[in-house]
This record gives C-alpha cells, structure tokens and sequence, in this order.
C-alpha cells in the first residue's frame, strides 16, 4: 500500500522508524485476523525503494572499509527487511561475509572478512 500525503515526514519519521512501526502493527493486526499469507509493505514517496539504494551503497561502503581494514565491522540495528538487502548485496562477495546478530528487535549485522 502506498500513502500519498503533504507532510511524508512525518508518516516516515526519523530513519523510517514510523513507517516501519505502522507496517509491523498491520502485519501483526493481520496475523490476529487470520492472514498470515498476508504481506504488508508500506510505503510513502516511495521511500522504500530510496532506502534500499541507500542500504546497497551502506554495504559496498563497508564492504570496502572492512577489506581495508581487515576487521568487521558492526552495523546499527535495522528490521529483517533492510537486513536482507545489505545481505543480498554482498552475497556473491569474495572478500567479505555478512551475519546477523542479536535478538529483535537489536539485531543488526556483522560484515567481517571471508577466508579468501
């Protein structure tokens, strides 16, 4: 579902947590209504679609920081779904490996070298 409106901001609040907050109650108000072959994607300004680019570059740029380095590297909490781009980008990676870590909703992920 997509939201059109005046003030997006404040529908996708800081780092889509508002947006990301909105989808995980639908979904869960769903699931309690017995659709749980239901998937609720919400978006606004196509936000979603900005925010994977963003997450795609975030992991390239890691990528390269932890083969500099040759240390992992943590990243900040994030939803499984943000999760999944940063680890889809890097899969075919032959220099760097990605796992998550934590218990939700802290989980976040750990781009560390590949035994090359």
């Amino acid at each position: 579902m997509e939201f059109k409106t005046d003030t997006e901001g404040l529908l996708i609040g800081k780092h889509g947590l508002t947006i990301n907050s909105l989808q995980e109650l639908s979904q869960i108000y769903l699931n309690h209504q017995g659709l749980s072959y239901v998937n609720v994607v919400l978006d606004v300004a196509n936000y979603r679609e900005r925010r994977k680019e963003i997450l795609k570059h975030l992991a390239i740029k890691t990528s390269r920081e932890v083969v500099a380095k040759g240390s992992p590297v943590y990243l900040d909490a994030m939803p499984a779904f943000e999760r999944k781009v940063i680890h889809q980008t890097l899969q075919n990676s032959k220099y760097v490996a990605t796992q998550s870590s934590g218990q939700y909703p802290y989980r976040f992920v750990i781009v560390l070298p590949s035994d090359v």
